[in-house]
């Protein structure tokens, strides 16, 4: 493939056509990092500007941010090491290494399939909370932790079972080739939705009252980053996509460290 940036966006642009779990993986270059960086730019630039727009036609200006009370609570060193190397290659083990491996597909085929079902339960089953002893309620209460035992209790079954079913396809090298074709059939929806589980999880960095609509907004640049950085894992290798991600991260610690020494 050539080098160029135009190839590069064409490349990634085809791909979220149809994501596939198999394509080719090519060698990463300073070059072609450079472009890779680029095109992250690109993409997240505008999306942070639709985000801003967005953010305030329905008032969510005033939402807290979980990394002020990380920088109040750490040392600039140990801010830095969280941002920059710890997150990048704990998010990107966790949601970017399964994509290559059959059987990390069916984990987080899985793993998203438990968290809809937790989801889904908590709205129509009993949270079963008085089975709870009073203090550890009022503890949970205290931290603000919502646990709905029951949507608990079937998503973790769930997912057990899931984990048979992938500890069944480890045992038989047959049975893995045989479901090979669901896997790969599946497998564009499991990539888009682990962008949006990626792009989820990070509505934990903002507290405050907001509206179930303010989510899709406040995650777009997770999400849209999400795509890149499953695109880059699988194209060019799990080591490409934690420099993109640590490289997302170091130019936002390095402004908050500066202001913070301003202060």
């Amino acid at each position: 493939m050539s080098a160029s940036f135009t190839d590069l966006l064409h490349d990634f642009y085809t791909f979220l056509q149809h994501p596939k779990r198999h394509i080719l993986t090519e060698r990463m270059s300073f070059r072609r990092f450079g472009h890779i960086v680029g095109l992250h730019y690109m993409l997240l630039i505008p999306v942070m500007i639709v985000m801003s727009i967005l953010s305030g036609l329905i008032g969510l200006e005033s939402l807290d941010h979980s990394i002020d009370d990380l920088m109040a609570d750490s040392s600039l060193l140990w801010f830095g090491f969280m941002l920059i190397i710890a997150a990048p290659v704990l998010e990107e083990l966790l949601f970017r290494f399964p994509l290559r491996y059959r059987r990390g597909s069916v984990f987080i085929a899985v793993s998203i399939l438990s968290l809809l079902i937790y989801y889904a339960a908590s709205y129509f089953l009993p949270s079963m909370k008085e089975v709870i002893p009073a203090e550890n309620l009022a503890t949970l209460d205290e931290i603000g932790a919502d646990l709905h035992l029951s949507a608990l209790l079937l998503a973790f079954l769930t997912f057990s079972v899931g984990m048979l079913i992938i500890f069944t396809l480890s045992l038989s090298k047959q049975l893995l080739d045989q479901s090979s074709h669901y896997i790969e059939t599946l497998f564009p929806h499991i990539f888009f939705m682990t962008a949006m589980i990626f792009g989820f999880v990070h509505i934990s960095n903002f507290s405050g009252d907001m509206h179930w609509y303010a989510v899709p907004v406040l995650v777009l640049p997770q999400f849209t980053m999400g795509l890149l950085l499953g695109y880059i894992r699988l194209r060019y290798g799990m080591l490409s996509n934690i420099l993109l991600h640590a490289v997302n991260n170091f130019i936002p610690a390095v402004m908050l460290g500066v202001s913070q020494l301003a202060i």
